[in-house]
């Protein structure tokens, strides 16, 4: 073994006596109220290191621990050497501190011209308002940034956030290019587009007219806000730091294949999107959506559309011609569904009952509905088996009723039906048990030009009373009853001319026992007339 030299002797006697201001590494072997013992390695003392020059609360330390510490204070006499962490941390992170280098940081407290950080929560540095990017009114940030050491003279460190961030936005934008596919955050949702947050110090903006096929779609529908998107990158601005995104570029535009997709004459599923005055339109898949004409509805007369389809329903549609350059597509309701008077004759034969609704009330009749594009003609005399003088009174649009097919004309379009003979007809029952000089009840039911109407009790018939026979003195038989009064009358006339016609009854409120011979004669030559 070689001697070592007077030199070398002296120099590591040195590294191992203790001066103030140097640092050594030791470890901790006894915690107490005020602070921590650290034994050093080959030194001829222990040192003590105060709460205060604590890193971290004594509490966190364990015997054992191996910590660096900076001498403060050397008393040979007493034997406490005094150490401090904090120093020991600072002074080596200090000499590691390099200008153009990046390290995080903490706020500390706002000064003049700027603010105060602490490098890795250690060395002071001076970070200008201008370089921190905050705005004068805004708070200090309490979570850990990057910043850029843009100075170090002496102590005095100059840093800034402003520099670093630029850089990080230097390079996103020497890696990525046009046409690049990118993931991102959404931040941000307006009418005219979305704002996409790709690093911590790009956004970029994605239009409406880039987010769908779809030229409908509801932004705030589509994009929520904290959503994870994929897109790509349509444009890209260097010199400005914008980018453009779209994510419908992630699919084929559908309009270029439309033709072999969905050719002519074609029936395609399709949902109703909006329903307009003249028509309604369906989206067949996203991106491509046709219109529905009116015309392309109905195949009878021209109904409400909202009674044919409603927002969200699914439909067949019947593809007409295609506008690609326009991206505009007519399409067929009424010819998916096929003509249901092709073969009227199978579901809707003369004489059978069939169910239908009221669409349409005229001043003849009603327009009575039995399925979409299939519609018949209801007379006003086929309401009742009594006379109506106003099918208001009895009908009403959208009510359900029953009716009897009573001819069909293919060709025309047309149909004749009729309530009335969808029920049998109750004079039938009242001609045979109801004969004249029988006595019957009912109710004044309306009055005429010359007389009343009374609606038969039992039988639901109207009978006709004449003012004449409604008193002995003539009066006026407006005078003598109120609608709705009950009455006794006896039947003069009844007949019926036919089972599929109505029948007649005349009847009288005037009690011809009262009156003998040539008197009542005369009463009963004025009934008929």
């Amino acid at each position: 073994m070689e001697k070592q030299s007077f030199e070398e002797l002296m120099e590591d006697l040195e590294i191992i006596e203790l001066k103030k201001g140097r640092i050594f590494e030791g470890k901790v072997f006894e915690i107490d109220n005020d602070g921590i013992w650290v034994a050093l390695e080959g030194s001829p003392g222990d040192v003590f290191v105060t709460q205060d020059e604590l890193l971290r609360s004594k509490r966190d330390y364990k015997i054992g621990d191996l910590i660096t510490i900076k001498i403060t204070k050397v008393n040979d006499a007493e034997g406490l050497h005094l150490a401090s962490e904090k120093k020991a941390v600072w002074q080596k992170l200090f000499n590691d501190i390099k200008e153009g280098e990046n390290y995080k940081a903490v706020f500390k407290e706002r000064v003049k011209n700027g603010y105060t950080v602490l490098i890795e929560g250690v060395v002071k540095a001076f970070l200008p308002g201008s370089l921190s990017l905050l705005k004068i009114y805004e708070d200090m940030p309490s979570e850990e940034v990057v910043v850029k050491v843009i100075s170090k003279k002496g102590r005095n460190i100059v840093v800034s956030r402003k520099d670093y961030i630029e850089e990080k936005i230097e390079v996103f934008f020497g890696n990525y290019k046009k046409g690049m596919l990118v993931e991102g955050i959404v931040e941000e949702v307006k009418d005219f587009g979305a704002f996409v947050r790709l690093s911590d110090y790009v956004t970029a903006f994605l239009p409406k007219n880039e987010v769908s096929w779809n030229s409908r779609v509801d932004l705030k529908e589509f994009l929520k806000i904290g959503k994870k998107i994929k897109a790509i990158i349509v444009d890209i601005d260097e010199k400005d730091k914008k980018i453009n995104l779209s994510i419908k570029q992630l699919k084929d535009d559908p309009w270029e294949t439309i033709e072999v997709k969905y050719p002519i004459d074609s029936v395609v599923n399709g949902t109703v999107t909006k329903i307009f005055p003249f028509g309604f339109t369906v989206e067949i898949e996203e991106g491509i959506e046709g219109l529905v004409h009116e015309s392309q509805i109905f195949w009878g007369r021209r109904g409400r559309i909202e009674d044919v389809v409603k927002v969200g329903d699914v439909v067949k549609v019947k593809v007409l011609d295609i506008d690609k350059e326009n991206r505009k597509m007519n399409l067929s309701y009424k010819l998916a569904m096929g003509d249901p008077w092709e073969n009227i004759e199978e579901k809707y034969n003369e004489g059978i009952v069939v169910k239908g609704t009221v669409e349409k009330i005229l001043e003849n009749g009603a327009i009575i509905k039995l399925e979409e594009g299939v519609t018949g003609f209801l007379h006003v005399s086929e309401l009742s088996w009594n006379f109506i003088d106003n099918i208001s009174n009895y009908l009403k649009e959208g009510s359900n009723v029953k009716v009897k097919i009573l001819s069909v004309d293919k060709d025309n379009r047309k149909m004749r039906l009729s309530i009335r003979k969808a029920l049998e007809n109750p004079w039938k029952k009242v001609i045979r048990e109801v004969q004249p000089g029988d006595i019957v009840k009912g109710k004044i039911a309306k009055f005429v030009d010359k007389g009343a109407i009374v609606l038969v009790d039992k039988h639901n018939v109207e009978a006709y009373l004449p003012s004449s026979k409604a008193s002995f003195d003539s009066k006026n038989v407006r005078e003598i009853f109120e609608i709705g009064e009950e009455v006794e009358v006896k039947v003069l006339e009844i007949n019926l001319e036919n089972e599929n016609k109505r029948g007649n009854m005349v009847v009288s409120a005037v009690n011809l026992e009262n009156f003998e011979g040539k008197e009542a004669e005369d009463i009963l030559k004025d009934l008929e007339k």
